[in-house]
């Protein structure tokens, strides 16, 4: 099976809005974070009502700011620079992914780039309409589009991930 599409500066982007939330170490990472906003917000608003100096407003404001930045642009700004690295490491602004599902390991080629993938490394697959996202140990995630299978198709990828998981 073959999956393959063309990675570009608008779809990397994208990607900074799918799946924030995997796994429990980043569940308490997004609750942190929501409970210091919490905590900016109720702290900014507590100092203007009592009249309070105005370094514990300008504190609490920014450890809303930290918190606003942490939880929304932090993610977009990740996902910016890894473009910015590849472009500049491949030479080029679009490029094409291409995985292949062999039967002993999964290659996945970004331009000229090879990576050799274990079945037995996967952790979950998350499915949301055509984006399929497989994780992996180590915190690696392979992305892969439903309608981009060149050979095969998602739903007989699925299923011989799943026969190599359970050998």
């Amino acid at each position: 099976m073959k999956n393959e599409y063309k990675i570009t500066k608008d779809l990397i982007k994208s990607w900074a809005k799918e799946y924030y939330i995997h796994g429990s170490a980043n569940i308490f990472l997004f609750i942190f974070w929501c409970v210091v906003g919490v905590v900016g917000v109720s702290g900014m608003f507590s100092s203007i009502a009592i009249y309070a100096d105005w370094i514990a407003t300008l504190l609490y404001a920014l450890i809303l700011i930290i918190a606003v930045f942490k939880l929304f642009i932090q993610r977009f700004i990740v996902c910016s620079k890894k473009y910015k690295f590849y472009s500049t490491t491949y030479g080029v602004t679009e490029w094409m992914r291409t995985t292949e599902f062999l039967d002993d390991e999964i290659v996945m080629t970004d331009h000229t780039s090879v990576s050799k993938l274990k079945y037995s490394n996967i952790q979950k697959i998350k499915e949301k309409n055509n984006v399929v996202i497989i994780f992996m140990n180590g915190n690696a995630a392979l992305r892969l589009y439903k309608n981009a299978f060149i050979e095969g198709s998602w739903e007989a990828c699925k299923k011989m991930i799943l026969e190599k998981k359970k050998v």
